[in-house]
């Protein structure tokens, strides 16, 4: 850890293991005396052990082991080791217990599962600032603003023989300092805020920590929903999603006022994060601030568009893609696709609607002859089923959708983009036979039907520079059209 760091204002608050001596009694907990201590395992999940001298709970949840398939009830228990923070652990779940005997007592080893720690500080003052903290962030060289670190340091010293006679006496002054390229400054209409590196030794070694930081004096701090899709953004603009691990809270003078931990999204957050940056854009630090640009140019858009176009759900579906073996991904990555393609056919802007006609009037020219249809394939094979489908002839088809909505938001589409959308069906209907599956040319779908929709995401955002076509050898800059 360098040395002009004060690790509380650079990362969250769990970098050591928490002791909570003073722990509430409940039903769900042992009787008496218990301690409980907080830690985090190798992956960065939360854990915690509490140990009891005394076996003994309350109520009936120790009685009656959790049915399989069912979903047991979680609750919150409180604690604290001073008078100066106050720590609740939210929906805990009892695990395993074990009993052992030590200097002829015997003492209770439980584990708690629990979603998140909340700690309270004993300060009254006004915040002023939020910070968020993420693994997963950018590894490539995309910070271009310079952080100036100084931290002092005194140092006195003085021998007495007796209470009258000084012997030795010294006064020692220190400032250690560092200067670091390491963070992004983000402007937008009515406020801004930074995306900071955390500095080397704070955090998982095996991840890119990033915070990203708003305050008060600089316009206002979005709420929960705004910063949630600044996240979303961050994340696809840099090529990793970024996982959240909590946040901290301070006040005008930098005290802690409340900090929140929990568990970054998914059980491998160290295998995420060691995956190389993807991002649909050339960002890194020879485009000086052009990360800047991006996300402030596109962050107003993407707030208007996330709920009608659903692409909250195609982010989630474009990095759960990342995580699938190649080729099964690419049901995943059409999904994410057709998410927009469903927001946009109910969007206003769409013009066909995804339908041939309105269902009304569709429905009004076929009133005459439903009864005759109906009766006509009711007795065939499957005739139920034919007779639904004329029923939604209506509204267009799979490959029909996708052409009306490339046409809609001016995107051209090549034939290799066809051939990409195409072979999801193998792996969508079972008719994917592993040995006589040509896999480099999956691949190829792949990386091309991932391009595909970065240019759809852009497109919509508004952007109209250059992006990063992997579908070509090379992976050259190419003009969005």
């Amino acid at each position: 850890m360098e040395h002009s760091v004060l690790p509380y204002l650079e990362w969250e608050l769990l970098r050591e293991p928490i002791t909570l001596s003073k722990v509430e009694d409940r039903a769900e907990l042992p009787e008496g005396p218990k301690k409980i201590v907080i830690d985090r395992d190798e992956d960065y999940n939360l854990r915690a052990t509490l140990f009891s001298k005394n076996s003994a709970f309350g109520g009936d949840l120790h009685q009656s082991p959790a049915v399989a398939g069912s979903f047991p009830e979680t609750f919150d228990t409180q604690g604290s080791h001073s008078d100066l923070v106050h720590y609740t652990l939210e929906s805990c779940l009892i695990g395993d217990r074990v009993h052992t005997i030590r200097e002829d007592e015997e003492v209770s080893t439980i584990s708690l599962r629990f979603k998140g720690l909340r700690m309270r500080y004993k300060n009254e003052n006004e915040w002023s600032h939020l910070a968020e903290w993420y693994l997963n962030g950018p590894k490539d060289f995309v910070f271009h603003r310079v952080t100036d670190r100084k931290l002092s340091r005194n140092f006195s010293r003085t021998r007495l023989a007796s209470t009258d006679d000084k012997i030795d006496s010294m006064e020692v002054s220190r400032e250690d300092s560092s200067v670091g390229v390491d963070f992004l400054r983000i402007q937008v209409s009515d406020f801004q805020f930074l995306v900071t590196k955390v500095p080397k030794g704070i955090g998982p070694s095996w991840s890119s920590n990033i915070g990203i930081e708003y305050r008060k004096a600089w316009g206002r701090i979005p709420d929960v929903h705004e910063r949630e899709k600044i996240e979303e953004l961050c994340s696809f603009v840099f090529g990793q999603q970024f996982l959240s691990v909590g946040y901290t809270i301070y006040d005008g003078n930098k005290n802690v006022i409340e900090g929140y931990v929990h568990n970054p999204w998914g059980n491998e957050a160290r295998y995420y994060c060691s995956k190389h940056d993807d991002p649909p854009i050339r960002i890194s630090n020879s485009a000086r601030g052009k990360a800047e640009d991006i996300i402030g140019q596109l962050l107003p858009t993407y707030y208007e568009l996330r709920e009608p176009l659903g692409l909250k759900e195609a982010l989630w579906h474009y990095w759960i893609s990342r995580r699938m073996p190649i080729g099964t991904n690419l049901p995943i990555l059409a999904a994410a696709l057709e998410s927009v393609m469903n927001g946009w056919f109910k969007y206003a802007k769409s013009k066909s609607k995804g339908v041939y006609m309105k269902k009304e009037e569709f429905e009004s020219l076929l009133n005459m002859e439903i009864g005759v249809l109906k009766k006509r394939f009711e007795n065939i094979p499957d005739g139920d089923k034919i007779f639904a489908k004329i029923l939604q002839a209506y509204s267009y088809g799979i490959t029909e959708r996708y052409r009306v909505f490339f046409q809609e938001i001016g995107l051209s589409i090549d034939s290799d983009e066809w051939e990409a959308i195409k072979a999801r069906h193998k792996f969508v209907h079972g008719q994917m036979i592993f040995d006589e599956t040509d896999w480099k040319r999956v691949i190829q779908h792949v990386n091309t039907f991932e391009t595909l929709l970065n240019r759809i995401l852009l497109k919509l955002l508004g952007y109209s520079g250059t992006f990063i076509d992997r579908s070509a050898v090379g992976w050259n800059d190419k003009q969005l059209g």
